[in-house]
């Protein structure tokens, strides 16, 4: 039917259909005219002094068996407004310790203005390949290798800002940059290496910082234990002592009381002798002097040690003895 209507104006009027996601530069004589955005949008061609379709120069990024290899593409009329993701071949990088690495490196952008894309500069696909290079070179090369395997999203971050801005005035926005892939080459031994050295020095200090640490738990241990038998010791000759002094207490206390109530009991035994012989008689005086002297010698401990040999008596015990007697009859 186009063609057909094509055929109707006798040339004079196209039409250009345009994809979703996709745009189209329409030119007159060779200068810029306007964007055609996703739709049917009309061409004045007037037989070929009026508007066409611009065709470009633009790259693209293909895959081989060797990598990613960018191919150029000539006459393309037709500019993607969709989010590109574009894996770049790998670049030869010097690190600041002068190690050399190769890094690639995966874009994501899209074309938000396409007359500045086409205009501002030859072939963007290609270009922004340059302008990746030359950051990774410039960005990597600030880190030193341990640095650059440890810090990627410190990177990526950077690359991307760096990116963006300097695809601003192309009409590209830079959504993402990620490095992809980090071959040390020969430096990877070397890394290796160094890595195992260090962890088997790290594994020697920690071997003997707990060493260490068990040494002292031990001398702490052992600190401890002989402080607490030497305190269990001193508690227990404590309570000991304690104990025989309350003992020796209790002792005195019972052999005090026995003394008292004995001399109690003897007091008593006294009264009522007093009492019997309360006649007062002189037998009956007699008598009860006997019996102190009697109880004198026996608490002096003469009669019973054997060093008295003599006990004197009054004359007339005789009597005294026949006085017990009628006592005893009463």
């Amino acid at each position: 039917m186009l063609k057909l209507f094509e055929l109707f104006t006798m040339g004079l009027l196209q039409f250009c259909l345009v994809r979703q996601g996709e745009t189209k530069i329409v030119e007159r004589r060779g200068k810029f005219q306007r964007v055609a955005e996703p739709g049917v949008s009309w061409l004045f061609t007037m037989w070929g002094y009026g508007d066409m379709v611009g065709k470009f120069t633009i790259s693209k990024v293909i895959q081989t068996e060797a990598g990613p290899r960018l191919v150029a593409q000539r006459n393309v009329d037709t500019i993607s407004t969709r989010m590109q993701v574009d894996d770049y071949p790998k670049e030869s990088i010097i690190t600041r310790d002068n190690a050399t690495v190769f890094i690639d490196a995966v874009v994501y952008y899209k074309v938000v203005d396409p007359h500045k894309a086409v205009y501002q500069v030859e072939d963007y696909v290609a270009a922004l390949q340059k302008l990746v290079q030359s950051a990774l070179r410039d960005e990597c090369g600030k880190y030193e290798l341990d640095e650059l395997l440890t810090s990627r999203d410190q990177i990526n971050h950077a690359l991307r800002t760096s990116l963006d801005e300097a695809t601003d005035p192309w009409g590209i926005k830079v959504d993402r940059v990620e490095l992809k892939d980090i071959d040390l080459a020969e430096f990877g031994k070397i890394l290796a290496e160094q890595r195992a050295t260090e962890t088997r020095r790290r594994t020697a200090v920690t071997e003997a910082e707990g060493e260490k640490r068990a040494q002292i738990l031990r001398a702490e241990g052992l600190n401890e234990s002989t402080v607490l038998e030497a305190e269990a010791r001193k508690t227990s000759t404590v309570l000991q002592a304690e104990a025989e002094s309350q003992a020796a207490i209790l002792r005195a206390e019972a052999e005090a009381t026995a003394l008292v109530k004995q001399r109690e009991a003897e007091a008593k035994g006294f009264e009522m002798l007093k009492t019997v012989f309360a006649d007062g008689s002189v037998e009956s005086t007699q008598l009860l002097e006997v019996l102190r002297v009697l109880k004198a010698s026996e608490i002096s401990g003469q009669l019973a040690n054997g060093q008295a040999t003599k006990l004197f008596l009054p004359a007339d015990i005789g009597n005294l003895f026949g006085l017990v007697e009628r006592v005893k009859q009463a």
